[in-house]
This record gives C-alpha cells, structure tokens and sequence, in this order.
C-alpha cells in the first residue's frame, strides 16, 4: 500500500469514527462496531504510515536534526 493509500484509509476511517459517535450520542445500535472498525482502520492506516517513514531513505538524516 502506499503512503497515499494510508492516508485515504486514515480519512476514511475518521469519517466512518464521525458518524459513530454520532450512533453512540443519539443511542442508536451498531455504534459499537462502527467505532471498532473505524478504529482498526485508523491503527492500521498509522502502522503503514510508520512503516512507510521509517523506510524513507531520507528520514534518518530528517529525524537526527
């Protein structure tokens, strides 16, 4: 997956974390699940993310200033 890729899953997952608070604040069912799934997106979307600077030829030199 690339950088792109995560951070379109990291938006996605934000807006699918939106409407379930939303469930979750007017008490309707299934807000539990919502939230668990736009949470696992999110963690997953920032695991890649990780993995992608990490990997960046460049980010040591970055990350030593």
């Amino acid at each position: 997956m690339t950088a792109r890729g995560a951070i379109v899953l990291l938006l996605f997952g934000l807006g699918v974390g939106i409407i379930g608070n939303l469930f979750k604040i007017q008490h309707w069912p299934n807000a539990g699940p919502i939230l668990i799934a736009a949470s696992s997106m999110q963690a997953i979307a920032v695991f890649i993310l990780i993995l992608k600077v990490s990997r960046y030829p460049g980010s040591k030199e970055f990350l030593d200033r």
